[in-house]
């Protein structure tokens, strides 16, 4: 069964540049198994699923809600066998720190070109985005690091588009990203190079995936998207 325009189009793009890493947790969305969504296969994400109903005026779509990084959840895969570094706990100086990269990040980044207009509440809005931290997974320990392991690392988070009027979930996705500095993680600045990339680039994946959907941009190299019932 394939998936309706509103939401085929909108993730046909949003996945571009998310890889699934080796060795990172596995977290299921909350629509596995939901007959009202679709499952998709053929995105670059380690999880998509679509609405079976999506909203009629999803093609008008312009206000933009980002809603706060929820880190309730997160939670930080040790490199080795054992138990968890619990210095990478987020402080609430980091959180704030790190809710000011990411609503920075993903604002520039929907309103390139003025594709789209962020406002700054949920009643203003048509959709709202909301991005939940899920793991970060280090490559290497804080000791090895020290000995001169490298940084990296990946990001495990959950993206979902719901319409901001009924708030269905259009679209989740579980994604997980690599990056060359796990540990910008690890102590939260007002600049973080590294967090900011990546959001930057789910971001700009989000925008594509919008514009896409709405018939204002087409993408060749944009992934065939196939959905089916669950």
């Amino acid at each position: 069964m394939s998936t309706k325009p509103f939401a085929a189009l909108l993730f046909s793009l949003l996945m571009l540049g998310g890889c699934a890493q080796q060795g990172a947790p596995a977290f299921t969305a909350p629509e596995e198994g939901d007959a009202a969504y679709l499952k998709a296969t053929g995105a670059r994400a380690d999880e998509l699923y679509i609405t079976s109903t999506p909203p009629a005026g999803g093609r008008d779509y312009r206000d933009v809600y980002i809603a706060p990084v929820n880190v309730a959840h997160l939670h930080v895969v040790s490199a080795v066998d054992g138990p968890a570094d619990a210095d990478w706990e987020v402080t609430a100086e980091e959180k704030a720190n790190l809710q000011a990269i990411v609503r920075h990040e993903l604002s520039m980044a929907l309103g390139y070109h003025s594709a789209f207009n962020v406002v700054d509440s949920a009643q203003d809005a048509q959709i709202i985005l909301s991005v939940r931290l899920l793991a970060i997974h280090p490559n290497a320990t804080r000791e090895q690091v020290a000995a001169g392991a490298r940084l990296g690392g990946s990001v495990t988070a959950s993206l979902a588009l719901r319409d901001a009027a009924s708030s269905e979930v259009l679209v989740r996705s579980v994604d997980t990203r690599s990056t060359d500095d796990i540990w910008a993680f690890n102590q939260v600045d007002n600049e973080a190079p590294a967090i900011s990339l990546l959001f930057r680039g789910w971001g700009n994946s989000v925008r594509r995936g919008i514009l896409a959907l709405q018939g204002r941009t087409s993408d060749p190299l944009a992934p065939v998207i196939q959905a089916s019932e669950q």
